[in-house]
């Protein structure tokens, strides 16, 4: 048989399953359906007297609409019928209306029904399943625990053989039980007790008995021996009569203007209630069975039972937990089980009707008080009040609300419920991330405490940015840099940002355009389709700019580097992205890494004075090294570290102090600025001796020059920090660019005027050097330096010289291309007295190691 498939299955949904129906699985249906139908017998009954209706109504509505939700519902083992909450729900609404039991709250009963169904019914067809989801765990814990309380409420007369109305208020049957005390019939009670008792044993220790039927035997035989030892009249013990037996007779719900008035209320209440028992026990179960459960269809399962239920004598029905899970138990494998069911509960009636006539109302308190018991969950509600305090306190209005009024008390909890999501959702968590550690990783982690980005606050927004949250949001966003004004933009990790509107999108765009206007930005990394949609087609993307999102897998990080504020990074200790790490600040510089190597004479105080002045203008701080032969000279060398690491301090300059031992200063000096990256190396030299000969610079500074993969400063005695003029030697190849973006840096760190030279000699014209020369100056003045330029003629040694004299330079630059100090370099160290930068080509080779 071919299975229908597309709209027509969403009313024929039984043609899904009919066709895997077989001998086996009929036969395993039997047999749930049968024990089903035993289940039904008590609690129809027990339910029916609890909504205030005459028992067999409780019986008809495990009938029909057991039978239409099997074929129109969802669910392949959900058994519909009448239930504790549905019970108690349609007493507590019609009971104050008219008398319980009697023809007009009958009438009532089957309105009710009919209203419910055609709700269940419209909401399933409007695909609206989801506004279950909306009644919250607690308020339901919190409804049923009321409804117990009040089921056993409304059995304190039948209990205590006490005269109480029907559909007295739950408080003034407390004050009549009260006053009544002295009044309670014992025979009455000692049946109550007994029924009680026994339902409490088998139920604890013959749990193959269902306990319901045997506490109605064990309290019927009590009752009836008592009233045939003294006699009904001296008992007072009343029995609930004879049931009829048969099928359920037609009815018609009353359609008059006075009965919907008070039908429509509450049945908007029970729908919801039928809906959420209904959807949420179908659930349960396909968690076990492994059945996808479809929460609309299973509307109009559930709206067709109860529509036509009105017509069968039958009041509202849903889902049935106890019967669901013993039909599931039982085997069933189709929603024929509960076809079943229904049949053979008709069979059950038309035989054992007539026994009801045994079955004394006290046994019928006692059963009632067990069930009423059963509802209320323990458990739960000692979690929750341990969980939370807003949870408690709603499930405490609804229970205490429910007590006085059930369908104000469903509602209040409801509203209540949601009035603090609402709240909860209004305040989306906002968390400061931080780059993941991990090599190539390009996701974020939560800070906690880990040090931040002082200039990029990066934030993770939890939740929407609706209407109702989107002053929280901004806010938020505002108060980063108030708390830091120099968190000038702002990148939002927004994987977890469910949902934007209007509102939201709004303040977003205000936020980027604040932003921009403080020098910053607002950037968005992993930001969800739907979200970019409305930022795009609300026309957002001016304010916020089309290369502020990045999707996921980007090096978000390593785009906004470029972003920040350059002299920030020359002082930031952070260094929490990888681009922090390398050579480059944001505007395109070196990263200084200053080293002052001393070894205590009189001849280091003027390189430590140029070396924490520097660090003073880059905002770096300052490595010191000294060498020692042995640790026996530990002492003398901590001293010479402390003295430069104090002088740095009353300039404001942080210091990082460095001891090694070495019998060769030099190779101990390059090995420690090799191991801390440094980009300038800041020494000493001494006085030349006797006259002056082919090299003019000691050997160890010649050594370091050759050896040292970084620049080197050099420094006599005569030397002192740069404040006129800073003096640059070009000759025109790819290598002096380096040297004069090195230059550029340092010229506009210290704020000091540069003079761009170039000899004209072998293998550099004219033209050529001027055209160098103009190039690199445009270059400086783009950069906010002063800068002119001079081209000289003759030798590269004698011209630099004399132009440096002449000019008044207190720093010459100039390059070196080997891994020894070239004759220019030596030459130009030597007959000046300023200091004098080296410049060192990074492809010089490997060091030449000198014994």
């Amino acid at each position: 048989m071919k299975i229908p498939s597309g709209p027509l299955l969403k009313f024929l949904p039984f043609l899904r399953w009919w066709p895997m129906v077989t001998r086996q699985t009929a036969r395993d249906d039997l047999v749930a359906g049968f024990t089903g139908a035993l289940i039904v017998l008590p609690q129809g009954v027990a339910f029916a007297t609890i909504a205030g209706l005459p028992p067999q109504y409780g019986l008809y509505a495990a009938m029909m609409p057991a039978v239409i939700a099997a074929l129109f519902g969802s669910s392949w083992h959900l058994v519909s019928g009448p239930t504790t909450a549905i019970s108690i729900a349609v007493f507590a609404a019609l009971s104050h209306v008219a008398v319980p039991g009697s023809p007009e709250y009958i009438k009532l009963a089957l309105t009710l029904t009919f209203l419910v169904g055609i709700f269940q019914f419209a909401l399933g067809l409007a695909r609206m399943g989801a506004l279950v989801n909306f009644i919250s765990h607690s308020v339901v814990i919190g409804f049923t625990a009321g409804a117990a309380v009040l089921i056993a409420a409304s059995q304190v007369r039948n209990f205590f053989g006490i005269a109480i109305p029907r559909g007295t208020p739950f408080y003034e049957i407390l004050h009549q039980l009260y006053v009544q005390f002295l009044g309670i019939n014992p025979w009455v009670l000692a049946v109550s007790l007994v029924t009680l008792a026994t339902g409490i044993l088998t139920k604890r220790y013959l749990k193959k008995i269902p306990y319901m039927i045997a506490a109605m035997i064990v309290g019927s035989i009590v009752a009836e021996i008592l009233n045939l030892w003294l006699g009904q009249d001296a008992t007072g013990i009343m029995t609930v009569g004879a049931l009829p037996a048969g099928l359920p007779p037609l009815s018609a719900p009353d359609f008059s203007f006075d009965t919907l008035r008070h039908a429509l209320g509450p049945s908007l209440v029970i729908t919801m209630l039928a809906l959420t028992e209904a959807v949420s026990i179908s659930r349960a179960i396909a968690v076990r069975s492994e059945q996808r459960i479809d929460g609309n269809q299973e509307f109009i399962g559930q709206g067709l039972s109860n529509i036509v239920g009105a017509f069968f004598s039958s009041y509202a029905a849903s889902g049935s937990f106890n019967r669901s899970g013993v039909n599931y138990e039982a085997g069933a494998r189709t929603p024929l089980a509960s076809i079943f069911a229904s049949v053979f509960l008709v069979v059950v009636l038309l035989l054992v009707a007539p026994l009801a006539a045994y079955l004394p109302n006290a046994a019928m308190a006692g059963i009632l008080f067990l069930v009423a018991w059963g509802l209320i969950d323990f458990h739960h509600i000692t979690h929750i009040a341990h969980t939370s305090r807003a949870e408690t306190v709603i499930l405490a209005v609804t229970l205490i609300g429910t007590l006085f009024n059930l369908e104000m008390g469903i509602f209040m909890g409801i509203i209540l419920s949601l009035m603090l999501f609402l709240y909860k959702s209004s305040k989306p968590e906002i968390v400061p991330m931080v780059p993941a550690v991990e090599e190539g990783a390009y996701h974020f982690v939560r800070a906690k405490g880990q040090p931040e980005c002082p200039q990029l606050r990066i934030v993770r927004i939890n939740g929407p940015v609706y209407f109702g949250a989107a002053s929280y949001a901004q806010s938020a966003l505002q108060q980063i840099d108030e708390d830091n004004p120099l968190q000038k933009s702002v990148l939002i990790t927004a994987a977890r940002l469910s949902y934007l509107d209007i509102a939201g999108a709004e303040v977003l765009a205000q936020e980027a355009r604040r932003r921009r206007r403080i020098g910053g930005g607002l950037y968005f990394y992993r930001l969800n389709s739907n979200c970019r949609e409305l930022l795009r087609k609300g026309g957002y993307d001016g304010d916020i700019g089309e290369g502020a999102y990045f999707p996921v897998m980007t090096n978000v990080t390593g785009a906004l580097y470029w972003t920040l504020d350059p002299d920030i990074c020359r002082t930031c200790k952070t260094r929490i992205f990888p681009e922090c790490h390398g050579k480059l600040l944001p505007d395109g510089f070196r990263r200084q890494r200053l080293m002052l190597a001393t070894d205590g004479t009189e001849f280091a105080r003027v390189p430590t004075e140029i070396a924490i002045a520097m660090a003073a203008r880059f905002g770096v701080t300052l490595d010191v090294v000294t060498v020692i032969a042995s640790e026996l000279d530990d002492e003398p060398g901590q001293a010479r570290l402390h003295a430069v690491a104090h002088e740095a301090r009353v300039a404001g300059v942080a210091t990082e102090e460095i001891v090694r031992i070495g019998k060769s200063p030099v190779q101990e000096v390059v090995a420690a600025a090799k191991a801390a990256d440094t980009n300038i190396l800041v020494i000493g030299r001494r006085p030349p001796r006797g006259d002056i000969k082919e090299r003019l610079v000691g050997d160890n500074a010649a050594q370091l020059v050759a050896q040292a993969d970084s620049h080197v400063l050099v420094a006599g005695w005569q030397a002192g920090m740069w404040r006129k003029r800073i003096l640059v030697a070009s000759d025109g190849s790819d290598f002096s660019d380096t040297v004069a973006e090195q230059a550029a840096q340092i010229a506009k760190a210290t704020g000091t005027p540069v003079t761009l030279v170039a000899v004209v000699g072998a293998g550099l014209g004219r033209e050529d050097a001027e055209e160098d020369l103009a190039h690199k100056a445009g270059q400086m003045k783009l950069e906010g330096i002063a800068c002119d330029t001079l081209v000289v003629e003759g030798t590269p040694c004698r011209e630099i010289v004399d132009v440096a004299i002449r000019l008044q330079a207190d720093l010459v630059v100039v390059g070196n291309r080997r891994r020894k100090l070239s004759r220019v370099a030596d030459q130009v160290m030597g007959n000046l007295e300023c200091a004098v930068l080296l410049i060192n080509a990074a492809d010089r080779g490997a060091p030449i190691r000198q014994d």
